[in-house]
């Protein structure tokens, strides 16, 4: 998908979200994606957000819905957090609290190394 870097490191997958503002065509494109790596039973996922200038609620949405579809089969995400301060929808929206959050990118993905 353009905007969206997917790199594979061993069974993790990491999704870099490089828009700059999210709509709902990206979002629908974003769902499309995670559901496919989903179905590919692709379950343990980093989305990394460091480099969205602005997250809407549409797009918000989609990663909740991720991370429960993830959490019901037994899969982990975790996000690492846009460097806008401004624009944190999560703290906005309180959401901050239901997702593992990481100030970069490797701490996420090294959280995952650390859990085996």
């Amino acid at each position: 998908m353009e905007g969206v870097e997917k790199v594979n490191i061993d069974d993790l997958v990491v999704l870099a979200v490089e828009l700059t503002h999210s709509t709902l065509l990206e979002t629908k494109k974003f769902r499309t994606l995670i559901d496919e790596e989903i179905n590919q039973n692709h379950l343990k996922m980093v989305v990394d957000l460091s480099k969205c200038e602005h997250i809407d609620s549409t797009f918000l949405g989609a990663i909740m819905m991720t991370l429960q579809k993830l959490n019901e089969k037994g899969g982990k995400m975790k996000i690492v957090e846009p460097s806008n301060p401004n624009e944190d929808i999560f703290d906005v929206t309180k959401t901050h609290e239901l997702f593992d959050m990481y100030k970069t990118r490797e701490d996420a993905v090294k959280s995952f190394k650390l859990t085996k």
